[in-house]
């Protein structure tokens, strides 16, 4: 019995360190350029600072601001396209970059979906004093439309959210950590089909255990 212990106890620790291995290799790989494909991901932009990971996570870090005026934002999408895609993803905030001044609010790490562009596509952003679900279009004023946002619960930075989207089209329901978020419905010149976003805005971000769960 007490051999059968050993071995399991060896096992488990070489088990751990093959797991520590592969995120330490996860992390030296070269960093992404943008507009490179790597496996299901394209890099729009990186922000001017670092894109790495694999089919599962990828770790957004864009440059840091130093000033009120300046931003930087990452962005990685799925190189396919998908008509009502049902998926789910853990976003952690680990920092928010800005310095010399407050972080604003929204600099955190955003899921898009129905994603055409850069300027059209449907958002979701987990933010320390709240959450907010967005349009991106450029027929409105700033080029975004908000279409459900709230206070009351609130998502400090450092943390892991399970975040799901499904989608009943035109209706997209907003999951986190398995409790519904919002269920709203775009009746102007919704969305249909288009890829799947991470994205950052002056905030070092990494999203895990991306998955695919149907389409409609």
């Amino acid at each position: 019995m007490r051999k059968r212990g050993v071995v399991v106890l060896v096992a488990t620790i070489v088990l751990v360190l093959a797991v520590m291995a592969v995120m330490n290799n996860l992390w030296r790989v070269q960093p992404w350029a943008d507009g490179e494909v790597h496996g299901r991901w394209q890099v729009m932009y990186t922000g001017y600072g670092t894109v790495k990971g694999n089919d599962r996570q990828v770790l957004l870090e864009p440059h840091t601001a130093e000033a009120a005026i300046v931003t930087h934002g990452a962005l990685v999408h799925t190189v396919e396209n998908y008509d009502d895609a049902d998926f789910a993803v853990t976003v952690r905030t680990e920092e928010q970059l800005r310095r010399n001044d407050e972080p604003n609010a929204w600099e955190v790490g955003w899921v898009q979906w129905n994603l055409r562009d850069n300027d059209h596509f449907y958002a979701v952003a987990l933010k320390p004093n709240g959450w907010e679900i967005s349009k991106q279009d450029p027929a409105y004023p700033g080029a975004q439309r908000f279409i459900a946002s709230g206070g009351d619960w609130t998502f400090p930075v450092g943390r892991d959210y399970r975040v799901e989207i499904t989608q009943d089209w035109p209706r997209m329901t907003v999951t986190v950590d398995g409790t519904e978020l919002a269920t709203v419905t775009d009746e102007e010149t919704p969305y249909r089909g288009g890829a799947i976003g991470l994205y950052t805005e002056d905030a070092k971000v990494l999203f895990h255990d991306f998955e695919i769960m149907g389409q409609g």
